[in-house]
C-alpha cells in the first residue's frame, strides 16, 4: 500500500527487542529493496489514481479522493459514515450555509458507528461510481463533440455528471454485488485498496510520523515504553494494511475468473505476486473505525468467509417471515439481472410483438399519455411507448439495480432521456413516483402457469396507488386454460430403459417421482393434446385483487372424436397455459391477444405439465372424458411459488365417475 512507509517503519524497528527483530525478518529486507530507484519509480506509478469524475490523474488515492470531495462534492467519508437517507450534496450545501446544527464529537461518532458501511459496500460504491461515469461519458461522447468544448464547459459537464452519479449513490443503486467487480479488468484501481487511508485519516504525513520520531530519539540511550508501543502498532498496522490490500486483489481476481472476465491462466499470472500473502490473510469483518485499535483487532486465518457471512446476515430483530420474503425478493430481482434471461424474453416474438402492437398501434390510448412500466427490465416497453407509441412521459421501474442501470443506458443510447426515466427499487417500498398518477400502466408480469413469481401483486398495487381512475392497464384481462396430454408430451422416461445396452431405470423412477411432486415446465406440441380444452379462471385485471390469484375450479375435458375402442386415447396428465388480452376496452384501434397455447407458436413460457400417477384411457364408449377439480394457492414455503392440487377421474356417458380418483399436490 505504501512501500516507502513500510520500509521506514521496518528500519525504525531494527534496534528494537527480539520480537520486533523477528517481525522485521518476516517482512524481508525492504531497506535494501527500497533504495532501488527503479522500484521507487514503479511504486510512484502504481499509486497514480485517476479522478472519479474527470480525466485528471493524481499522485495517489488520497489526493484523488480529496479532490473528489472539494471539486465535485463527493466525500467518501460521508458515504461511509452516513446512511442512505442522507444526501452528500445537500449536506455539503447545508454546511456552507450554516444550516446544519452542530453536534458533539461523541454524538457524531456514535451515529457514524451505527450507520457506517461495511468494507465491501465501500468497494461497491467506488466501482459503481467508476462504471457510471465511464458509461455516461461514452454516451455523451456519442451525442456531443466533446473535443470542441472549452475547458470551462467540460468542467461544468463533469460537475453535472457528478451530481447525477451522487444522487444515484444516495438512492442505493450501488448495492448489487456486480459492483464488487472493478471497471478496470486489471483490478489495479488504487482507490479500491487505499480508500481506508483517506476515510480514517491515515495520510502520507501521518504514516511518516514514526520515522520522524525515530530520528528525534536516535541519540537517546533508552526508549520509553509509550514510544515503543506506538512504533509497534504502526509497524503492525502498515504490514496488515499491505497484506489486506493483496488479499483484496486476490479476491477480486478470483471473482473475475468465476464471472468469465479473465481466463484461469490470466488469473494465475495476475495472482503470482500476491499468492503467498493471499494464503494467509483474511480481511477483517468490518471497516476500520480507529486505526490504532484496528492494529490489535486484525486477525490472520485460512478462510475469509466471515466477512461475507456478516455482510449477508438479516437484522436480528426482523421477523422470520419478513426475512424470507426479502430474501425471495432479492433472489428474484437478482435473477433478472442476468442478460440471458432478457435475451430469451426479447427473442420471444409472440410476447414482444404483442406488447409492441398494443403500445404502438393504439394512438387513442397512447398519444400524450403518461405511462408507468412496472418491471421494465431492459426498458423495451418504455421505449416502445415513448418512441413509437407517442407517450408524453414514461417512468420505468425495476427491482434489479443492475438491470435498471442497463435500461437507463439503453434509454440514453436511443436519445429518449427527455421522455423516459428509469428508477430502481421495489415499487411497494417507494413513497411516491414522479409523474403519478398515470394514464397507462403496462407490465409484462406473467410467469410460468401465469402466476409463478407473484409479480401480479405488484402490478395490482401500482394500479391502486398510481393509476388514474379512468386509466388503462395493459394487459387488462388474463385467463388460464387446461387440456389433457398424451404420452408424447411426457418426460421421456423410456429413454432410460436402454442406454447403450445398459438399464438405467432408476433414473426414470426418480424422474417420475419428481414429476408427480413438481409442475414440470416444458413445451407441449398441439398435436400431443388428447382432449378438449377448458378455461378454469378469467380475471379482469382492472377489478380483481391479489386474493383472486388463489382459486379452486371444477373442470370437464372431453375425449377427442378420433378416440375409439380400437384406437383409444391414453392421457398422461393435464397441460396448463394462459392467455392475456389487450382488449378493445382500451386498445380500440388494435386489440391484441397473447396466447401461450400449445396450438399457437411456442413462447418462452411454454406450458406447465401436471403428470397423473397413472395414465387414463379414453375410448368414447366406457370413458368419454375426465372431470375433476384444480386449485392454485401461494406456497407457504416458497414466497414466489405456487402449490397446485389436482383431483381427477374418468367419466362415463352420463357424466358419472367411472374410474379411479387420483389426487396429487404439485409445487410450481
Amino acid at each position: 500500500k505504501n512501500h516507502q512507509t513500510t520500509t521506514t517503519t521496518t528500519t525504525t524497528m531494527q534496534n528494537d527487542d527480539d520480537d520486533l527483530d523477528e517481525e522485521e525478518g518476516e517482512e524481508g529486507d525492504f531497506g535494501e529493496w527500497i533504495e532501488d530507484e527503479e522500484s521507487l519509480v514503479e511504486i510512484s506509478e502504481q499509486r497514480k489514481t485517476k479522478c472519479l469524475f474527470s480525466q485528471r490523474v493524481y499522485s495517489n488515492a488520497h489526493e484523488a479522493l480529496t479532490r473528489a470531495a472539494t471539486d465535485f462534492g463527493f466525500d467518501l467519508r460521508r458515504v461511509v459514515s452516513l446512511n442512505k437517507k442522507n444526501t452528500f450534496i445537500k449536506s455539503k450545501e447545508e454546511e456552507e450555509e450554516g444550516e446544519k446544527p452542530s453536534r458533539s464529537g461523541r454524538e457524531e461518532e456514535e451515529e457514524d458507528d451505527e450507520n457506517e458501511l461495511e468494507f465491501y459496500d465501500v468497494i461497491k460504491v467506488i466501482n459503481f461510481v467508476r462504471k457510471m461515469v465511464l458509461e455516461e461519458t461514452k454516451n455523451n461522447s456519442k451525442n456531443n463533440n466533446n473535443k470542441n468544448k472549452e475547458s470551462d464547459e467540460k468542467e461544468y459537464d463533469n460537475k453535472e455528471l457528478a451530481k447525477r452519479v451522487i444522487a444515484r449513490v444516495n438512492d442505493g443503486a450501488w448495492k448489487d454485488d456486480v459492483y464488487l467487480m472493478p471497471v478496470d479488468a486489471s483490478g489495479s484501481d488504487p482507490l479500491t485498496y487505499e480508500w481506508e487511508s483517506y476515510v480514517y485519516g491515515i495520510d502520507d504525513d501521518e504514516e511518516r510520523a514514526p520515522a520522524a520520531t525515530k530520528e528525534e530519539k536516535a541519540n537517546k540511550d533508552e526508549r520509553d515504553s509509550t514510544s515503543q508501543n506506538e512504533h509497534s502498532a504502526s509497524s503492525l498496522m502498515i504490514s496488515s494494511l499491505r497484506s489486506e490490500n493483496e488479499a483484496l486483489k486476490l479476491k477480486v481476481f478470483e471473482m473475475m475468473e468465476k464471472l468469465g472476465m479473465i481466463s484461469e491462466e490470466e488469473e494465475k499470472q495476475k495472482l503470482a505476486p500476491v499468492a503467498n500473502v493471499g494464503e494467509k490473510i483474511v480481511v477483517s469483518s468490518a471497516p476500520t473505525r480507529n486505526m490504532n485499535d484496528d492494529c490489535a483487532s486484525r486477525r490472520y486465518a485460512n478462510d475469509d468467509s466471515d466477512r461475507f457471512d456478516k455482510r449477508t446476515q438479516q437484522e436480528k430483530d426482523e421477523d422470520e417471515a419478513d426475512a424470507r420474503v426479502r430474501d425471495s425478493d432479492d433472489s428474484y430481482f437478482n435473477s433478472y439481472s442476468y442478460f440471458e434471461i432478457h435475451k430469451d424474453m426479447l427473442s420471444d416474438k409472440t410476447r414482444t410483438d404483442a406488447y409492441r402492437d398494443a403500445l404502438t398501434k393504439n394512438p387513442t390510448l397512447m398519444n400524450d399519455a403518461d405511462v408507468l412500466d412496472v418491471g421494465c427490465g431492459t426498458g423495451i416497453l418504455s421505449m416502445f411507448a415513448a418512441r413509437d407509441g407517442g407517450a408524453r412521459n414514461v417512468v420505468g421501474v425495476d427491482g434489479s439495480y443492475r438491470i435498471a442501470d442497463v435500461a437507463r443506458m439503453n434509454v440514453g443510447a436511443n436519445d429518449l432521456r427527455e421522455r423516459v426515466e428509469i428508477i430502481e427499487g421495489k415499487l411497494e417500498d417507494m413513497d411516491s413516483i414522479r409523474g403519478a398518477p398515470f394514464d397507462v400502466i403496462v407490465s409484462e408480469w406473467m410467469g410460468y402457469g401465469l402466476f409463478f413469481e407473484s409479480m401480479l401483486d405488484t402490478v395490482l398495487y401500482a394500479r391502486d396507488k398510481y393509476l388514474k381512475p379512468d386509466g388503462a392497464l395493459l394487459p387488462d384481462v388474463c385467463c388460464i386454460k387446461i387440456a389433457g396430454f398424451t404420452k408424447q408430451a411426457t418426460v421421456d422416461f423410456d429413454f432410460w430403459n436402454d442406454v447403450y445396452g445398459f438399464s438405467m431405470k432408476e433414473v426414470a423412477v426418480q424422474q417420475l417421482d419428481h414429476a408427480l411432486a413438481t409442475a414440470v415446465v416444458k413445451h407441449i406440441e398441439g398435436k400431443h393434446i388428447g382432449t378438449t380444452e377448458t378455461e378454469i379462471l378469467r380475471l379482469d385485471l382492472c377489478k380483481c385483487s391479489a386474493k383472486d390469484t388463489e382459486f379452486s375450479a371444477e373442470f370437464k375435458l372431453d375425449a377427442l372424436e378420433n378416440a375409439t375402442k380400437d384406437e383409444p386415447q391414453t392421457i398422461y396428465g393435464i397441460a396448463l397455459w394462459f392467455d392475456t388480452e389487450f382488449s378493445s376496452r382500451f386498445c380500440r384501434e388494435n386489440p391484441v391477444v397473447l396466447s401461450t397455447s400449445p396450438k399457437e407458436p411456442k413462447t418462452h413460457w411454454v406450458q406447465t405439465a401436471l403428470h397423473f400417477p397413472e395414465p387414463v384411457v379414453l375410448d368414447n364408449i366406457t370413458a368419454l372424458g375426465i372431470k375433476g377439480r384444480i386449485s392454485m394457492a401461494k406456497s407457504t414455503e416458497h414466497v414466489r411459488g405456487y402449490d397446485i392440487s389436482l383431483e381427477s377421474c374418468t367419466i362415463d356417458r352420463s357424466g358419472k365417475a367411472c374410474g379411479k380418483v387420483q389426487t396429487r399436490l404439485y409445487r410450481l
